[in-house]
């Protein structure tokens, strides 16, 4: 397709969904405000694809990109174009500032949205295998960054406590469980044994306030009752939370500033959202895929928020790439009122803020740090962009800050990893393996 030279806002790389070919891509505007990207395969045509709906917007992000900082290791060989070859190797640029541990290839549920399977009747790895992984960590991304551990579903696994006491071995301190809240809920002594080992946290999917909406995304309406009860079970406790409200368009996008509200409403025991758009992994069709992105996530928030956090209010996280992970973080004011840190903020007062040496990367801890501000009882908000074969570009790809541990010894981005084409073939198998 032609596109005006004024409409064009910046070039890239990108894949093609059905083969996965590396290709030239336009990111361009629309006639109107929104962002989309073009790139045509030689075996399967032109691919256009949405991602933000407002240019201006896009752009604003994009210019807050810092330089970051170089991964510890980046000893990969390069065997493939971005990002067939991953490892980390020499063309990755940013350090990891969150890595993940998968511990099993099991679940107790089936949710409709997962990109895992809950088919598999073994965990598929052993403890000395996650030790192994555990390891590899520790010498390639160093112990201060943050570890989760994750699967499948980690806690049907009866030696998880041992798990996380390795991690802690190993110099590991910030260790968080990505569960479905079942298992905690159920049984809080087993809650009480991670705490125990441990765990620094328990990040809970929680897609919503109302009963419907885990029918659709989870599969049954009682799972709501469940993950309340696991909140409950992490206040008695004194754990840390981080409920993750996974977003499907034309399902619950219409409860973002409700999660929000929630987050605002039991900060005592929830110390984070993470607002993240559905993205796709394994089968799909690329026409009959949603248009929702972390921009449209950001003007949602506005409008459902009824102004309390504005679209100026979000600035990226300073760990990533802009266009991958933004937020802001709320705090109390004198008069008990919640307000972003980040309102107010200046481009070049983020620029200063922001610290190379800071283990998680987060411009916002640093923010406050310098401001005098303590964190504590205050929420993180989160938006996390994740990329599939349709938004994927190679630029974002080799700024990825989220990665994932191989049983090999290799460490890649996390979109990559979970990485699908129209067929639902994985461009890596789980942990690596072979296929």
């Amino acid at each position: 397709m032609a596109i005006d030279k004024e409409n064009i806002l910046l070039e890239d790389e990108a894949l093609c969904p059905h083969c996965m070919q590396v290709l030239p891509a336009i990111i361009y505007k629309n006639g109107k405000t929104q962002v989309y990207m073009t790139r045509t395969c030689p075996d399967h045509g032109e691919i256009n694809t949405y991602l933000w709906p407002d240019a201006n917007h896009y752009m604003s992000l994009y210019r807050l990109r810092n330089e970051g900082t170089l991964p510890k290791t980046r000893d990969a060989k390069i065997t493939d174009k971005c990002c067939k070859s991953c490892g980390l190797c020499a063309r990755h640029i940013r350090r990891s500032t969150l890595v993940e541990i998968e511990v099993t290839k099991r679940c107790n549920m089936k949710c409709p949205v997962c990109f895992m399977s809950a088919d598999n009747t073994d965990d598929g790895i052993s403890f000395e295998e996650i030790e192994g992984l555990i390891k590899t960590l520790a010498h390639k991304v160093g112990p201060e960054t943050g570890l989760q551990i994750t699967g499948g579903e980690p806690t049907v696994r009866d030696d998880l406590a041992d798990i996380v006491r390795c991690a802690k071995n190993h110099g590991f301190e910030g260790i968080e469980i990505n569960t479905n809240g079942l298992k905690i809920a159920q049984d809080i002594d087993y809650l009480q044994s991670l705490v125990d080992a441990g765990i620094t946290g328990v990040y809970i999917a929680f897609d919503g306030l109302t009963p419907n909406i885990y029918k659709e995304i989870r599969g049954s309406e009682a799972v709501l009752d469940m993950k309340l009860k696991a909140i409950e079970n992490c206040r008695k406790l004194g754990c840390q939370v981080v409920i993750c409200m996974t977003i499907v368009k034309g399902i619950n996008e219409d409860q973002v500033g409700d999660i929000v509200q929630f987050a605002l409403d039991n900060s005592d025991v929830i110390f984070g959202v993470a607002l993240q758009p559905a993205f796709t992994s394994g089968r799909f069709e690329p026409s009959a895929v949603p248009n929702y992105s972390m921009g449209d996530t950001i003007f949602d928030l506005e409008k459902q928020t009824n102004g309390l956090i504005k679209v100026e209010d979000i600035w990226p996280l300073g760990c990533s790439h802009p266009h991958c992970d933004t937020g802001t973080f709320m705090i109390l004011d004198e008069d008990a009122n919640w307000y972003p840190v980040t309102r107010g903020l200046s481009k070049e007062q983020y620029i200063e803020s922001y610290d190379s040496a800071s283990p998680q990367g987060s411009v916002f801890a640093d923010i406050l740090h310098k401001r005098g501000i303590t964190t504590s009882g205050g929420v993180s908000i989160i938006i996390m962009n994740y990329m599939d074969a349709l938004t994927t570009t190679i630029s974002r790809m080799k700024e990825c800050s989220m990665t994932v541990a191989m049983k090999d010894g290799r460490v890649i981005p996390f979109c990559s990893y979970q990485m699908t084409n129209s067929e639902g073939v994985r461009l890596y198998n789980m942990w690596g393996e072979e296929k």
